[in-house]
């Protein structure tokens, strides 16, 4: 499986798919928490949406492996955060924002967060918006939207929930997960309470991994992690078409960072003990008129962690000018109101406000000295803010002209502006040490709009063709970031946009065969890209970040799912990219994305055994890991579940992830988990 993928994929298309499986007959629970474009329908296609029961068939506890499964999407590794984040069609999380249950949960320093620590236990299901994207998300959504959906209570006692051990050769038990969702539908309330845990000692490498100085065993250096997730929501549903809700989640991680097994240097020497982030939100919809409602979201989220870098991989000691214990406590405040009207006849009109106000505030803490281990006193910085608002006002419009044709227009504006923004260190203009200064504020703003048209030309054929122009604001730390003093910060450094064109077919033949093709063109512009601009005192270049960049992102997508006989599903899907950069006397590698990817799985049920068993593949082409052209190499993953029904509502589980024990990575000297065994419990009553 090395040379023609295309053809590959094009055979595969011919036979098998990607399932979207059994479609979730209690989806009108999930109505105010999803968001959708098409008015009443519902744009869950296998290419864009996977489902609980396809994340616990396929064992993926995290969000980034959960929604790997799908096709146009890639998974990065920042290896010196321990960090897991997704890539949409070419676009990293920076401009494909995450939102849990319509809410955007990316930290508003950095403008990602690490989806690795999302679990999975109480997700109802995953969807990703690629081409056409509801103003309803609001600003940033440059490369598309993710939105993960949490569970609610369908029946009146409702119990659900997955316990077990992980193992891997040789090295007995080294991880434990549980999830346990309760709650209880009434006829005018709902009330839910979950908790996730997963506890990680230390992961075990191939034993085709060759060791080095840093890694000298198979057990992976410095990889203990520890995660808890707990939620609670509660709803009142007074009618059949109005609810209100009220929902509350933390999540609570004490992570390492496992060291690059090639290089040294500070940045290999690091942990967060703290890495928290806490959400409330209230959801309303109310009928306010015949066919017309009124949805109201607000916010708070907060996030704080603290990370460690330390002298060396004793993990002791901070006593270098390079080591320190860093602060974050960031917060966001926002409100989203939309009203959608269906008063006028043959339209979906939704009209959208939504406000995002974000606040930053780092340091680095105070140190107190130690003589029992030589720590040092060392002294603390004074805490720096930055403060964002964003105003994002927007307009769509469904249109249906007849029973094989829909058009969809829409329209937004977007502003951002900076309130405050502070450094302390060098002051960047008078050359002085030491000082707690504030840069110049900044703005900006941007006019996007989309168009598309829906064909059905025949029932279960439908066929999809749009335009949209979307754009993200830059991130507080591209804009003010200094990196240490070898970056000139740019307040007024201006948004990005991408022309998107997406042309996607979906359709069934009976019951028994699904599938569904996508092919897209994006044309992004005014990118964000590094410009050198002088010369440091010790002669490495001096940077910033400007609008500079053109590149070009092309492919398509195919998914597929087909029962031949009952109980026996075959699925795969498979995706191609190619990604060129256009920026004048440029040739930059845009990194994290395989050419070629394929997903593919059978499932049997044997009822007589009351068991079944999933076995699915995974392959990644060649990647670029770094701009320069550095890659790595292709991969193959073969994974199963054995599920074994032991009584009503319990079935014991047993599963194999990377079963030929590849030796893969994702980033340079950050090898991946070998073969490794999960067993368990799952149950719901």
């Amino acid at each position: 499986m090395k040379r023609n993928y295309a053809i590959i994929g094009t055979l595969l298309f011919s036979f098998t798919a990607f399932s979207q499986q059994q479609q979730d007959s209690l989806e009108k629970y999930y109505e105010i928490q999803e968001v959708h474009i098409l008015g009443k329908d519902k744009n869950d296609g296998p290419i864009n949406k996977i489902n609980a029961g396809e994340i616990r068939d396929f064992n993926k506890t995290n969000v980034v492996d959960a929604v790997n499964l799908l096709p146009g999407v890639s998974i990065a590794q920042v290896g010196e955060r321990n960090e897991g984040s997704i890539l949409v069609r070419g676009f990293s999380s920076l401009r494909t924002p995450v939102f849990y249950d319509g809410i955007p949960i990316y930290i508003p320093y950095d403008g990602n967060f690490d989806l690795s620590r999302f679990m999975t236990f109480d997700v109802n299901s995953i969807s990703v918006e690629k081409g056409l994207v509801s103003v309803k998300y609001g600003a940033n959504t440059l490369g598309g939207a993710v939105n993960i959906v949490s569970r609610k209570p369908v029946k009146e006692l409702d119990i659900d929930g997955q316990s077990g051990i992980g193992f891997a050769d040789g090295a007995g038990v080294n991880s434990y997960f549980t999830g346990l969702n309760i709650g209880t539908r009434q006829k005018k309330y709902y009330v839910m309470g979950s908790a996730s845990f997963i506890k990680t000692d230390n992961f075990i490498l191939s034993r085709k991994f060759v060791p080095t100085e840093l890694q000298p065993s198979l057990k992976r250096e410095n990889s203990e992690s520890i995660d808890v997730k707990l939620s609670a929501k509660v709803g009142y549903t007074p009618n059949q078409t109005d609810e209100y809700s009220f929902s509350i989640l933390s999540q609570n991680a004490d992570k390492n960072v496992s060291p690059n097994v090639y290089k040294t240097g500070n940045s290999n020497w690091r942990d967060y003990p703290i890495y928290d982030k806490t959400s409330m939100y209230v959801k309303t919809r109310t009928q306010v008129a015949s066919k017309t409602f009124l949805n109201f979201t607000g916010y708070y989220d907060t996030y704080y962690n603290k990370m460690k870098q330390y002298d060396d991989g004793t993990f002791t000691l901070l006593n270098k000018n390079s080591s320190f214990s860093s602060v974050y406590n960031d917060y966001s405040l926002g409100g989203i109101l939309s009203l959608t009207t269906e008063a006028v006849k043959n339209n979906v009109i939704t009209l959208l406000v939504n406000e995002k106000y974000d606040s930053h505030k780092e340091h680095n803490e105070a140190i107190s000295a130690d003589a029992s281990i030589g720590q040092n006193d060392r002294r603390g910085e004074p805490i720096q803010r930055f403060k964002d608002n964003m105003f994002f006002i927007g307009f769509e419009d469904v249109i249906t002209f007849n029973s094989f044709l829909k058009a969809v227009v829409g329209a937004s504006y977007n502003f951002r502006n900076n309130i405050k923004a502070q450094e302390y260190g060098t002051h960047y203009i008078t050359g002085e040490s030491n000082v707690l200064f504030d840069y110049p504020k900044g703005s900006d703003k941007a006019f996007d709009y989309k168009g598309g048209i829906i064909l059905e030309p025949a029932r279960n054929h439908v066929i999809t063709l749009s335009l949209s122009k979307r754009s993200r604001f830059a991130s507080q730390k591209e804009r003010y970031s200094s990196r240490f003093g070898s970056q000139v910060p740019n307040p007024d450094l201006k948004s990005e946009y991408a022309m998107v064109y997406d042309i996607t077919y979906s359709g069934k033949a009976g019951t028994q065969f699904h599938y569904e093709v996508s092919g897209f063109i994006n044309d992004l512009r005014d990118a964000i890209f590094v410009r050198t601009v002088g010369t440091m005192e010790n002669g490495d270049p001096m940077n910033q970040n400007v609008n500079i960049g053109k590149a070009v992102f092309r492919g398509y997508e195919l998914a597929f799912g087909y029962a031949p006989v009952k109980n026996i599903m075959l699925g795969a899907n498979y995706s191609y990219i190619d990604m060129k950069d256009k920026t004048k006397d440029s040739k930059e590698k845009f990194v994290n994305v395989p050419n070629h990817k394929l997903m593919a799985y059978t499932k049997w049920e044997v009822p007589s055994l009351r068991s079944a068993l999933n076995v699915n593949m995974e392959f990644y082409s060649k990647r670029y890991i770094t701009s320069t052209g550095d890659q790595a190499p292709e991969f193959t993953l073969l994974n199963a579940k054995l599920s074994v029904n032991v009584l009503k509502g319990v079935n014991f589980d047993f599963g194999v992830r990377n079963l030929f024990d590849r030796n893969y990575y994702l980033a340079y000297g950050y090898p991946k988990e070998g073969r490794s065994f999960i067993t368990g419990f799952s149950y719901h009553f």
